[in-house]
Protein backbone atom coordinates (compact mmCIF):
# COMPACT_ATOMS: atom_id res chain seq x y z
CA UNK A 1 0.00 0.00 0.00
CA UNK A 2 1.37 3.28 -0.95
CA UNK A 3 0.34 6.86 0.43
CA UNK A 4 -0.70 8.20 -3.29
CA UNK A 5 -3.68 6.21 -2.74
CA UNK A 6 -4.68 8.95 -0.35
CA UNK A 7 -6.49 11.42 -2.83
CA UNK A 8 -9.22 13.86 -2.75
CA UNK A 9 -10.89 13.17 -5.97
CA UNK A 10 -14.44 11.67 -4.04
CA UNK A 11 -13.49 11.90 -0.40
CA UNK A 12 -14.46 15.88 0.31
CA UNK A 13 -17.03 17.31 2.71
CA UNK A 14 -17.19 21.04 3.32
CA UNK A 15 -19.22 22.44 5.85
CA UNK A 16 -20.54 20.51 8.06
CA UNK A 17 -22.11 20.83 11.35
CA UNK A 18 -20.47 19.42 14.13
CA UNK A 19 -20.38 20.63 17.80
CA UNK A 20 -17.20 17.85 19.35
CA UNK A 21 -14.56 15.25 18.51
CA UNK A 22 -17.68 12.97 19.07
CA UNK A 23 -20.08 14.92 16.12
CA UNK A 24 -16.61 14.82 13.72
CA UNK A 25 -15.77 11.20 13.87
CA UNK A 26 -19.34 10.24 13.71
CA UNK A 27 -19.71 12.04 10.46
CA UNK A 28 -16.39 10.94 9.40
CA UNK A 29 -17.08 7.22 10.63
CA UNK A 30 -20.43 7.35 8.46
CA UNK A 31 -18.46 8.89 5.48
CA UNK A 32 -15.91 6.19 5.43
CA UNK A 33 -17.95 3.47 6.37
CA UNK A 34 -19.84 3.87 2.83
CA UNK A 35 -16.77 4.33 0.74
CA UNK A 36 -15.44 0.99 2.42
CA UNK A 37 -18.26 -1.29 3.73
CA UNK A 38 -16.81 -1.38 7.60
CA UNK A 39 -19.28 -0.87 9.87
CA UNK A 40 -19.23 3.05 10.91
CA UNK A 41 -19.27 1.79 14.68
CA UNK A 42 -15.77 0.09 14.34
CA UNK A 43 -14.55 2.89 12.33
CA UNK A 44 -15.34 5.22 15.12
CA UNK A 45 -13.79 3.12 17.48
CA UNK A 46 -11.01 3.20 16.34
CA UNK A 47 -10.77 6.59 15.16
CA UNK A 48 -12.16 7.27 19.09
CA UNK A 49 -9.31 4.99 19.86
CA UNK A 50 -6.49 6.56 18.26
CA UNK A 51 -7.50 10.06 20.09
CA UNK A 52 -7.16 8.75 23.39
CA UNK A 53 -3.66 7.74 22.97
CA UNK A 54 -3.14 11.71 22.28
CA UNK A 55 -4.63 14.56 20.52
CA UNK A 56 -4.13 14.27 16.80
CA UNK A 57 -4.76 17.86 16.18
CA UNK A 58 -1.52 19.89 14.76
CA UNK A 59 -2.42 23.17 14.85
CA UNK A 60 -3.51 26.09 12.83
CA UNK A 61 -7.14 24.53 13.23
CA UNK A 62 -5.84 21.32 11.28
CA UNK A 63 -5.99 17.84 12.68
CA UNK A 64 -5.13 14.27 10.85
CA UNK A 65 -7.19 12.28 12.87
CA UNK A 66 -6.16 8.07 12.29
CA UNK A 67 -6.94 4.35 12.51
CA UNK A 68 -5.38 0.72 11.77
CA UNK A 69 -8.46 -1.18 10.89
CA UNK A 70 -8.95 -5.07 10.81
CA UNK A 71 -10.82 -6.00 6.96
CA UNK A 72 -10.23 -3.07 5.71
CA UNK A 73 -9.01 -3.66 1.69
CA UNK A 74 -7.40 -0.91 1.03
CA UNK A 75 -6.72 2.78 2.18
CA UNK A 76 -9.45 5.31 2.81
CA UNK A 77 -9.53 9.25 3.72
CA UNK A 78 -12.26 11.86 3.89
CA UNK A 79 -11.04 15.76 4.52
CA UNK A 80 -14.22 17.46 6.04
CA UNK A 81 -14.27 21.14 6.95
CA UNK A 82 -16.40 22.56 9.46
CA UNK A 83 -18.97 25.44 9.58
CA UNK A 84 -17.70 26.52 13.06
CA UNK A 85 -14.35 25.35 14.61
CA UNK A 86 -14.31 22.87 17.48
CA UNK A 87 -12.40 22.75 20.95
CA UNK A 88 -9.53 19.42 20.42
CA UNK A 89 -6.97 19.91 22.43
CA UNK A 90 -4.60 20.90 19.64
CA UNK A 91 -1.05 21.65 20.87
CA UNK A 92 -1.26 25.11 19.94
CA UNK A 93 -4.74 25.44 21.79
CA UNK A 94 -6.54 26.48 18.87
CA UNK A 95 -9.77 24.63 17.86
CA UNK A 96 -9.81 22.66 14.65
CA UNK A 97 -12.09 23.27 11.90
CA UNK A 98 -10.16 21.21 9.07
CA UNK A 99 -9.89 17.12 9.74
CA UNK A 100 -8.24 14.70 7.52
CA UNK A 101 -9.10 11.07 8.66
CA UNK A 102 -7.49 8.69 7.32
CA UNK A 103 -7.91 4.51 7.93
CA UNK A 104 -5.72 1.98 6.85
CA UNK A 105 -5.49 -1.70 7.14
CA UNK A 106 -4.06 -3.06 10.04
CA UNK A 107 -2.52 -5.99 8.26
CA UNK A 108 -0.67 -3.60 5.35
CA UNK A 109 1.09 -1.04 7.18
CA UNK A 110 3.42 -0.68 4.71
CA UNK A 111 2.78 3.31 3.71
CA UNK A 112 1.09 4.34 6.56
CA UNK A 113 3.43 6.24 8.08
CA UNK A 114 5.12 8.14 5.13
CA UNK A 115 1.37 8.48 4.08
CA UNK A 116 0.65 10.19 7.33
CA UNK A 117 3.80 12.58 6.65
CA UNK A 118 2.88 13.64 3.71
CA UNK A 119 -0.51 14.70 4.18
CA UNK A 120 0.87 16.68 7.47
CA UNK A 121 3.29 18.08 5.45
CA UNK A 122 0.97 19.75 3.06
CA UNK A 123 -1.84 20.74 5.37
CA UNK A 124 1.09 22.44 7.57
CA UNK A 125 1.31 25.01 4.98
CA UNK A 126 -1.09 28.46 5.63
CA UNK A 127 -1.70 28.57 1.82
CA UNK A 128 -3.00 25.30 1.50
CA UNK A 129 -5.73 25.77 4.89
CA UNK A 130 -6.87 29.07 3.64
CA UNK A 131 -7.92 27.39 0.31
CA UNK A 132 -9.41 24.56 1.84
CA UNK A 133 -11.61 26.95 4.12
CA UNK A 134 -12.29 29.24 1.47
CA UNK A 135 -13.33 27.20 -1.44
CA UNK A 136 -16.94 27.50 -1.97
CA UNK A 137 -17.34 24.14 -3.61
CA UNK A 138 -16.20 20.45 -3.27
CA UNK A 139 -14.71 21.33 -7.33
CA UNK A 140 -13.33 24.68 -6.20
CA UNK A 141 -11.62 22.52 -3.34
CA UNK A 142 -10.64 19.61 -5.04
CA UNK A 143 -9.30 21.64 -8.11
CA UNK A 144 -6.91 23.96 -5.54
CA UNK A 145 -6.25 21.16 -3.33
CA UNK A 146 -4.74 19.17 -6.26
CA UNK A 147 -2.84 22.24 -7.55
CA UNK A 148 -1.15 22.63 -4.66
CA UNK A 149 -0.57 19.08 -3.77
CA UNK A 150 1.30 18.44 -7.07
CA UNK A 151 3.10 21.79 -6.20
CA UNK A 152 4.48 20.24 -2.75
CA UNK A 153 5.19 16.69 -5.33
CA UNK A 154 7.62 18.93 -7.43
CA UNK A 155 9.32 20.08 -4.47
CA UNK A 156 9.78 17.32 -2.90
CA UNK A 157 11.42 16.06 -6.05
CA UNK A 158 13.55 18.86 -5.84
CA UNK A 159 14.87 18.62 -2.51
CA UNK A 160 15.99 15.10 -2.91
Amino acid sequence: MQDNELCWDKNLILGIPAQDTRSVFQAIASYLADNTGLDPRAIFTGLMEREALGSTGFGAGFALPHALMPNLASPSNVLVTLRAAIEFNAPDDEPVDVFLAVIWPQNEQEGFLPGLARQCRLFRSKKVLAAVRDARSETEARSVLSALASEQDLLETVRS
